[in-house]
Protein backbone atom coordinates (compact mmCIF):
# COMPACT_ATOMS: atom_id res chain seq x y z
CA UNK A 1 0.00 0.00 0.00
CA UNK A 2 1.50 3.05 -1.36
CA UNK A 3 0.80 6.81 -2.34
CA UNK A 4 1.32 6.20 -6.13
CA UNK A 5 -0.67 10.08 -7.14
CA UNK A 6 0.66 13.15 -5.88
CA UNK A 7 -0.52 16.57 -6.52
CA UNK A 8 1.22 19.20 -5.10
CA UNK A 9 -0.17 22.49 -5.55
CA UNK A 10 2.66 25.19 -6.56
CA UNK A 11 1.10 29.29 -6.56
CA UNK A 12 4.10 30.76 -6.15
CA UNK A 13 7.78 30.53 -7.91
CA UNK A 14 10.80 30.51 -5.66
CA UNK A 15 13.80 28.16 -4.44
CA UNK A 16 12.96 25.66 -1.62
CA UNK A 17 8.99 25.56 -1.71
CA UNK A 18 8.25 23.05 1.34
CA UNK A 19 5.25 22.01 -0.74
CA UNK A 20 7.50 21.16 -3.67
CA UNK A 21 10.13 19.37 -1.54
CA UNK A 22 7.85 17.24 0.52
CA UNK A 23 5.91 16.25 -2.49
CA UNK A 24 9.26 15.39 -4.12
CA UNK A 25 10.18 13.42 -1.06
CA UNK A 26 7.07 11.30 -1.08
CA UNK A 27 6.91 10.53 -4.72
CA UNK A 28 10.49 9.61 -4.33
CA UNK A 29 9.67 7.24 -1.41
CA UNK A 30 6.62 5.81 -2.59
CA UNK A 31 7.96 5.10 -6.38
CA UNK A 32 5.08 7.94 -7.31
CA UNK A 33 3.74 10.10 -10.37
CA UNK A 34 4.25 13.42 -9.38
CA UNK A 35 1.85 16.24 -10.85
CA UNK A 36 2.87 20.10 -10.07
CA UNK A 37 -0.62 21.94 -10.63
CA UNK A 38 -0.44 25.96 -10.99
CA UNK A 39 -4.11 27.55 -11.33
CA UNK A 40 -4.13 31.67 -12.24
CA UNK A 41 -7.06 33.87 -13.03
CA UNK A 42 -7.29 36.21 -15.23
CA UNK A 43 -10.43 37.88 -13.29
CA UNK A 44 -9.00 40.85 -11.79
CA UNK A 45 -7.41 42.06 -15.21
CA UNK A 46 -10.86 41.69 -16.70
CA UNK A 47 -12.38 43.71 -13.65
CA UNK A 48 -10.18 46.36 -15.03
CA UNK A 49 -10.49 46.24 -18.24
CA UNK A 50 -14.33 46.10 -17.57
CA UNK A 51 -14.14 49.57 -16.38
CA UNK A 52 -16.59 51.31 -18.31
CA UNK A 53 -14.61 54.44 -19.22
CA UNK A 54 -11.80 52.86 -21.24
CA UNK A 55 -11.55 52.77 -24.81
CA UNK A 56 -11.07 49.44 -26.70
CA UNK A 57 -7.79 49.43 -27.34
CA UNK A 58 -6.98 50.27 -23.41
CA UNK A 59 -9.15 47.29 -22.43
CA UNK A 60 -7.25 44.67 -25.23
CA UNK A 61 -3.64 46.08 -23.22
CA UNK A 62 -4.48 45.69 -19.85
CA UNK A 63 -6.02 42.13 -20.44
CA UNK A 64 -2.92 41.41 -22.80
CA UNK A 65 -0.81 42.66 -19.73
CA UNK A 66 -2.18 40.55 -16.84
CA UNK A 67 -2.04 37.20 -18.94
CA UNK A 68 1.52 37.75 -20.04
CA UNK A 69 2.57 38.58 -16.54
CA UNK A 70 0.10 35.31 -15.42
CA UNK A 71 2.61 33.12 -17.82
CA UNK A 72 5.81 34.62 -17.15
CA UNK A 73 5.00 33.41 -13.66
CA UNK A 74 3.88 30.53 -13.93
CA UNK A 75 6.54 29.22 -16.94
CA UNK A 76 9.09 30.44 -14.00
CA UNK A 77 7.11 28.10 -11.43
CA UNK A 78 7.31 24.73 -14.21
CA UNK A 79 11.20 25.46 -14.65
CA UNK A 80 11.61 24.82 -11.12
CA UNK A 81 9.68 21.91 -11.07
CA UNK A 82 10.73 20.32 -13.69
CA UNK A 83 14.31 21.01 -12.17
CA UNK A 84 13.05 18.60 -9.36
CA UNK A 85 11.86 16.09 -11.66
CA UNK A 86 15.28 15.87 -13.39
CA UNK A 87 17.29 16.22 -10.37
CA UNK A 88 15.44 13.86 -8.03
CA UNK A 89 14.82 11.19 -10.79
CA UNK A 90 10.80 11.57 -10.56
CA UNK A 91 7.99 10.75 -13.01
CA UNK A 92 6.01 13.85 -13.37
CA UNK A 93 3.99 16.17 -14.90
CA UNK A 94 3.13 19.78 -14.89
CA UNK A 95 -0.27 21.29 -15.52
CA UNK A 96 -1.45 24.32 -16.03
CA UNK A 97 -4.93 25.69 -15.70
CA UNK A 98 -6.85 29.28 -16.42
CA UNK A 99 -10.03 29.53 -14.80
CA UNK A 100 -11.31 29.89 -10.79
CA UNK A 101 -8.62 28.85 -8.24
CA UNK A 102 -10.82 26.92 -5.58
CA UNK A 103 -12.92 24.91 -8.27
CA UNK A 104 -10.10 24.21 -10.21
CA UNK A 105 -7.82 22.95 -7.93
CA UNK A 106 -10.73 21.23 -6.02
CA UNK A 107 -11.37 18.90 -9.59
CA UNK A 108 -7.73 18.25 -10.12
CA UNK A 109 -7.14 17.19 -6.86
CA UNK A 110 -9.84 14.56 -7.16
CA UNK A 111 -7.48 12.09 -9.52
CA UNK A 112 -4.74 12.04 -6.91
CA UNK A 113 -4.12 9.74 -3.64
CA UNK A 114 -2.92 12.96 -1.74
CA UNK A 115 -2.63 17.01 -2.42
CA UNK A 116 0.12 18.92 -0.88
CA UNK A 117 0.11 22.55 -0.04
CA UNK A 118 2.31 25.09 1.31
CA UNK A 119 1.12 27.28 4.10
CA UNK A 120 2.61 31.35 3.28
CA UNK A 121 3.71 33.16 5.92
CA UNK A 122 1.04 35.79 5.38
CA UNK A 123 -1.30 32.36 5.27
CA UNK A 124 -4.62 33.83 3.68
CA UNK A 125 -5.14 33.17 0.61
CA UNK A 126 -3.50 29.41 0.15
CA UNK A 127 -4.87 28.17 3.65
CA UNK A 128 -8.28 29.41 2.45
CA UNK A 129 -7.82 27.04 -0.76
CA UNK A 130 -6.27 24.18 1.10
CA UNK A 131 -9.44 24.20 3.66
CA UNK A 132 -11.92 24.08 0.38
CA UNK A 133 -10.09 21.34 -1.18
CA UNK A 134 -10.01 19.29 2.03
CA UNK A 135 -13.79 19.67 2.49
CA UNK A 136 -14.53 19.31 -1.28
CA UNK A 137 -12.25 16.81 -2.83
CA UNK A 138 -12.42 13.92 -0.39
CA UNK A 139 -8.89 13.20 -0.58
CA UNK A 140 -6.37 13.71 2.13
CA UNK A 141 -4.47 16.86 2.07
CA UNK A 142 -0.42 17.28 3.74
CA UNK A 143 -0.07 21.01 4.73
CA UNK A 144 3.76 22.21 5.35
CA UNK A 145 4.85 25.51 7.17
CA UNK A 146 6.53 27.93 5.60
CA UNK A 147 9.42 27.11 7.12
CA UNK A 148 9.94 23.47 8.01
CA UNK A 149 12.21 22.13 10.82
CA UNK A 150 13.78 19.73 8.75
CA UNK A 151 13.45 17.54 5.68
CA UNK A 152 10.09 16.15 5.72
CA UNK A 153 10.60 12.56 6.49
CA UNK A 154 7.75 11.14 8.57
CA UNK A 155 9.88 9.08 10.63
CA UNK A 156 8.11 9.76 13.66
CA UNK A 157 4.57 10.53 13.28
CA UNK A 158 2.06 11.44 15.81
CA UNK A 159 -1.74 10.29 15.46
CA UNK A 160 -4.36 11.86 17.03
CA UNK A 161 -7.21 10.09 17.80
CA UNK A 162 -10.77 11.03 19.15
CA UNK A 163 -13.02 8.14 17.86
CA UNK A 164 -14.48 10.16 15.47
CA UNK A 165 -15.67 9.28 11.22
CA UNK A 166 -12.72 12.00 10.38
CA UNK A 167 -10.19 10.94 12.38
CA UNK A 168 -10.79 7.16 10.99
CA UNK A 169 -10.54 8.23 8.03
CA UNK A 170 -7.26 10.56 8.16
CA UNK A 171 -5.59 7.02 10.18
CA UNK A 172 -6.72 5.08 7.00
CA UNK A 173 -5.90 7.52 4.31
CA UNK A 174 -1.92 7.85 6.73
CA UNK A 175 -1.80 4.45 6.34
CA UNK A 176 1.25 4.21 3.71
CA UNK A 177 3.09 6.66 6.02
CA UNK A 178 1.99 4.84 8.58
CA UNK A 179 3.81 1.69 7.79
CA UNK A 180 7.13 3.09 6.67
CA UNK A 181 7.64 5.47 9.98
CA UNK A 182 9.46 4.02 12.89
CA UNK A 183 7.62 5.05 15.31
CA UNK A 184 4.05 6.43 15.91
CA UNK A 185 1.76 7.43 18.81
CA UNK A 186 -1.81 7.22 18.68
CA UNK A 187 -2.48 10.24 21.51
CA UNK A 188 -6.18 10.48 22.44
CA UNK A 189 -7.31 13.61 24.79
CA UNK A 190 -10.20 13.90 26.58
CA UNK A 191 -11.67 16.78 29.04
CA UNK A 192 -13.00 14.50 31.95
CA UNK A 193 -12.88 10.24 32.77
CA UNK A 194 -10.13 9.13 30.61
CA UNK A 195 -11.17 5.44 31.01
CA UNK A 196 -13.24 5.68 27.52
CA UNK A 197 -10.41 6.88 25.60
CA UNK A 198 -7.55 4.79 26.69
CA UNK A 199 -9.75 1.58 25.65
CA UNK A 200 -10.52 3.67 22.29
CA UNK A 201 -6.49 4.12 21.59
CA UNK A 202 -5.41 0.66 22.54
CA UNK A 203 -8.08 -0.46 20.16
CA UNK A 204 -6.80 1.45 17.52
CA UNK A 205 -3.11 0.68 18.41
CA UNK A 206 -4.07 -2.74 18.09
CA UNK A 207 -5.56 -2.52 14.75
CA UNK A 208 -2.33 -0.27 13.16
CA UNK A 209 -0.06 -3.31 14.94
CA UNK A 210 -2.10 -5.69 12.39
CA UNK A 211 -0.94 -3.65 9.91
CA UNK A 212 2.44 -3.81 10.54
CA UNK A 213 2.70 -0.34 12.07
CA UNK A 214 5.15 0.31 15.18
CA UNK A 215 2.97 1.67 17.34
CA UNK A 216 2.23 2.86 20.95
CA UNK A 217 -1.01 4.72 22.39
CA UNK A 218 -1.01 7.73 24.87
CA UNK A 219 -3.55 9.70 26.94
CA UNK A 220 -4.12 12.86 28.55
CA UNK A 221 -6.30 15.18 30.27
CA UNK A 222 -7.23 18.29 28.57
CA UNK A 223 -7.65 19.81 31.91
CA UNK A 224 -8.90 23.56 30.49
CA UNK A 225 -6.15 23.27 27.86
CA UNK A 226 -7.17 23.80 24.18
CA UNK A 227 -6.69 20.93 22.55
CA UNK A 228 -4.25 22.06 19.69
CA UNK A 229 -1.99 22.87 22.09
CA UNK A 230 -1.65 19.57 23.75
CA UNK A 231 -1.41 18.24 20.40
CA UNK A 232 1.26 20.54 19.62
CA UNK A 233 3.15 20.11 22.78
CA UNK A 234 3.15 15.78 22.28
CA UNK A 235 4.23 16.58 18.88
CA UNK A 236 7.37 18.27 20.03
CA UNK A 237 8.19 16.30 22.82
CA UNK A 238 7.59 12.91 21.02
CA UNK A 239 9.74 14.83 17.97
CA UNK A 240 7.43 14.01 15.65
CA UNK A 241 7.99 15.16 12.03
CA UNK A 242 4.31 14.80 10.86
CA UNK A 243 0.80 15.14 12.82
CA UNK A 244 -2.16 12.64 11.69
CA UNK A 245 -5.60 14.40 12.17
CA UNK A 246 -9.24 14.35 11.27
CA UNK A 247 -10.20 17.39 9.91
CA UNK A 248 -13.85 19.82 10.77
CA UNK A 249 -14.61 17.06 13.29
CA UNK A 250 -17.74 19.81 14.19
CA UNK A 251 -18.87 20.49 11.63
CA UNK A 252 -17.15 23.33 8.92
CA UNK A 253 -19.54 26.09 9.92
CA UNK A 254 -19.03 25.83 13.57
CA UNK A 255 -15.46 25.24 13.38
CA UNK A 256 -15.50 28.48 11.32
CA UNK A 257 -17.12 30.43 14.18
CA UNK A 258 -15.53 29.18 17.12
CA UNK A 259 -11.79 28.62 16.07
CA UNK A 260 -11.03 24.65 16.49
CA UNK A 261 -8.43 22.45 16.16
CA UNK A 262 -8.77 22.29 12.25
CA UNK A 263 -8.75 25.69 11.84
CA UNK A 264 -5.94 26.36 14.56
CA UNK A 265 -3.38 24.06 12.77
CA UNK A 266 -4.08 25.65 9.64
CA UNK A 267 -2.85 28.21 10.61
CA UNK A 268 -0.22 27.81 13.84
CA UNK A 269 0.52 24.33 13.08
CA UNK A 270 4.97 24.13 13.32
CA UNK A 271 5.08 20.68 12.24
CA UNK A 272 3.50 18.75 8.60
CA UNK A 273 -0.32 18.21 8.98
CA UNK A 274 -2.00 15.17 7.47
CA UNK A 275 -5.73 15.84 7.35
CA UNK A 276 -8.51 14.12 6.18
CA UNK A 277 -12.27 15.01 6.39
Amino acid sequence: MAFKDILVHLAEPGAGNPALTAAASLAQRHDAHLTALHVYSLDWPLLMASNAYMDPATVQRIMDEGERAALEKAGSIQKGFEQILRSENIRGEWRQVEGPVHESVTRHTCYADIVVFGRPVDGSIETGLAETVLFASGRPILLMPPEPRSAFTAERILVGWNGSREAARAIGDSMPLLRMAKSVRVLTAQSEDGAEAIVSAEDMTRHLARHGVPVSASTTTLSGVAAQDVLLDTASDFGADLLVIGGYGHGRLLEMVLGGVTRSMFRHATLPVLFSH
